[in-house]
């Protein structure tokens, strides 16, 4: 070990000589000598009466770096506000009128201006006319506690004669009626038949309700027709429900009936999907320019709850 550290200690001292000495000799030279000596190892050593010039030392990169690519703008595509905010419906039910049953009166909310249903479907922003009000009021039962009227005034304001006839009243004289036939709108959108017997019959008695009114009748659920053969029924997807008064606060009745749906028929055929896309039936509206588009699955939970 000891023979080792002397030995690298000689190497040093010998190195150090070395460097003296070259650098004596070097100063001992002529201009001339050093120059050739110094520019022999060393870049940019000033020629015999030069002066030294100092310049700043640039480093370039090794690799130059590659031209900066401009981020292409990517296009946002604009999404369309809800016309209605969230919970619209149930906030607009509540300033409505309400019968004394506790029903919407939506003739009363028409009268009174609370909704302004438009008259036909909107295309191109042409809307229809709206059909001429008839104001006849008939009496069809003339005597007796069971006396009843029937006004086509408050009727053909939001739905039209073809809407009821001949499909559910023939139009004879002395035509037998049976509730069945009122029931296609009442106890479904309208005011219920039981319990509200003296609004077509004047001569009974007013009986309050026992129950509260259902919140399904009140908004009009319907639960559309499904075919049999559809995948939707072994995916527990349950079928679409039509709610009433979301479209009667937009549109009168005669918008649909009996132009795309009948008001009643007898084999009632299913509602299908591939119906919808081709702009039939919910098609014609729900098509991504008047309503949301029926086949959109992101709004699959607003039909199908």
């Amino acid at each position: 070990m000891l023979v080792r550290k002397h030995s690298a200690l000689r190497s040093w001292v010998v190195t150090l000589c070395a460097i003296v000495w070259g650098a004596l000799v070097i100063g001992g030279c002529s201009e001339e000598s050093r120059y050739q000596v110094l520019s022999f190892f060393f870049e940019g050593v000033p020629k015999p009466g030069e002066k030294t010039q100092w310049q700043q030392v640039v480093h370039e990169p090794r690799r130059p770096p590659g031209p900066k690519s401009t981020p292409t703008p990517v296009a946002v595509a604009a999404i369309p506000k809800p016309k209605y905010p969230p919970g619209w419906l149930p906030a607009l039910l509540k300033t409505l009128p309400h019968d004394a049953a506790g029903y919407p009166d939506m003739v009363a909310a028409f009268k009174e201006k609370k909704i302004d249903p438009m008259p036909g479907v909107e295309q191109d922003h042409v809307v229809p006319k709206p059909k001429k009000v008839d104001e006849e009021e008939i009496t069809l039962i003339k005597t007796g506690k069971t006396k009843c009227s029937f006004s086509h005034q408050i009727h053909t304001t939001l739905v039209t004669c073809k809407s009821c006839h001949s499909a559910i009243f023939k139009m004879t004289i002395g035509e037998k009626l049976s509730m069945d036939d009122c029931a296609t709108c009442h106890e479904k959108i309208a005011f219920p038949i039981k319990g509200e017997c003296v609004r077509c019959h004047p001569a009974m008695k007013k009986k309050a309700p026992k129950v509260p009114p259902k919140e399904k009748l009140l908004e009009g659920e319907v639960k559309m027709v499904r075919a049999k053969s559809s995948d939707a029924n072994s995916m527990g997807i349950p079928p679409a429900t039509f709610p009433h008064l979301a479209h009667r606060v937009n549109y009168r009745c005669y918008a649909c009936h009996n132009q795309i749906f009948p008001m009643k028929q007898d084999d009632k055929k299913p509602i299908t999907m591939e119906n919808i896309t081709e702009g039939k039936s919910c098609g014609v509206c729900h098509n991504g320019k008047i309503a949301f588009a029926g086949d959109d699955l992101g709004t699959c939970s607003r039909c199908h709850y």
